[in-house]
């Protein structure tokens, strides 16, 4: 099989792949819609009888709370953190562009970090 052969097969492959992510995509939307309406109605059924949960003979329907934090002022949080001495309100992960960065202009990673590097095909589609 000629290269040219594998390429146009390697992108005819990869635009149907997207249709098909695209048509599951909207038809998964669609559910969640009706998911999200069902879950709003039985809140406002357990919030005005007082319920937290309720079992059928489909399965039971109960509330739980989810919670998130983001930052929203980095310099206040920061000081904040350094001030009450609060460090395990902070998470550590390393930036891949900053040690990628650091890499490149020392020849070496900062201590404490792994790097890995593969070497990948990647197939652009002709103009």
């Amino acid at each position: 099989m000629k290269l040219s052969d594998l390429v146009a097969k390697y992108i005819e492959a990869r635009d149907r792949k997207a249709q098909l992510k695209a048509e599951y995509d909207m038809k998964a939307s669609r559910l969640e819609e009706v998911m999200e309406k069902i879950e709003v109605k039985l809140l406002e059924v357990f919030d005005q009888t007082g319920m937290d949960s309720v079992k059928t003979e489909f399965g039971t329907a109960y509330t739980s709370t989810r919670s998130s934090a983001s930052v929203a002022d980095r310099e206040a949080f920061m000081e904040f953190v350094r001030s009450k001495d609060e460090w395990p309100l902070l998470e550590v992960r390393a930036s891949k562009t900053a040690v990628e960065q650091y890499k490149d202009a020392h020849a070496d990673l900062p201590p404490g970090i792994n790097w890995r590097e593969e070497r990948v095909v990647n197939i652009r589609r002709s103009a």
